[in-house]
């Protein structure tokens, strides 16, 4: 019986603090994206690709539009969707170190307790230590994406993923796309005018917030680049 209510009690205590948890672990996110230089990038990323999205789901309540604006319209979520991914990637390889990689996980898995470091302690005894040990450097195996030669947070680091980076190179593709994407949704919005039902409101706005982007974006990532240089000394 009192295995019981103590098994009930630890279940209990788990599912309270589970909310805790996860909430810890998202205002820690939130804690190194605000002191990362690449905080201002990332804002105008999410907060510029967003409200595309947004409009493209807004777009299948209206009943009567023209379904070239809607596939207009979704296809542009789409982009918005790779634009925002791409940006958490770029951001993240170029700020992204192995070695603390390596400690948040050699932290979290020596957390031992006290009958195992009596056993440990017992074993060490019994065992003499070799007067020599080499030292095999770990793979990446957490973010294998992210593994690099190059100094985290350098201007060697960023050279290395606008120009060496085999998705980075796919997303300037699709980044040369959406650009053509918008300009086409100009004519979109004209023809979805003639239609009716609001859509063609939709696209201007998509195409305000698009952009934007284009513009923002390339400035918001080089004041990224120079805060990062700045911040370094690299």
């Amino acid at each position: 019986m009192g295995k019981l209510c103590s098994g009930t009690c630890d279940i209990l205590g788990s599912i309270v603090r589970l909310p805790c948890k996860a909430c810890g672990v998202v205002c820690e996110g939130l804690f190194k994206v605000m002191r990362s230089p690449f905080c201002l990038y990332l804002t105008v990323a999410l907060g510029l690709n967003t409200p595309p999205v947004i409009f493209a789901s807004q777009a299948f309540a209206i009943t009567g539009g023209c379904n070239v604006a809607l596939y207009w319209l979704l296809v542009n979520a789409i982009l918005c969707v790779v634009n925002m991914a791409a940006a958490i990637y770029i951001s993240g390889k170029i700020g992204y170190d192995p070695a603390d990689a390596e400690a948040a996980n050699t932290t979290n898995n020596d957390v031992k307790t006290s009958d195992d470091i009596e056993s440990s302690a017992i074993e060490n005894k019994k065992t003499k230590a070799p007067a020599e040990q080499t030292i095999i450097p770990i793979k990446n195996r957490t973010w294998p994406l992210f593994e690099t030669t190059s100094r985290a947070k350098s201007l060697s680091r960023v050279r290395d993923v606008l120009c060496h980076d085999p998705i980075v190179a796919i997303y300037i593709v699709i980044g040369i796309g959406y650009i053509v994407w918008q300009t086409i949704g100009i004519g979109r919005m004209n023809d979805a005018a003639d239609c009716g039902g609001g859509m063609d409101k939709l696209i201007s706005d998509s195409l305000m917030f698009g952009f934007l982007f284009i513009s923002l974006g390339a400035m918001a990532f080089s004041c990224s680049v120079c805060c990062l240089r700045y911040r370094f000394k690299i």
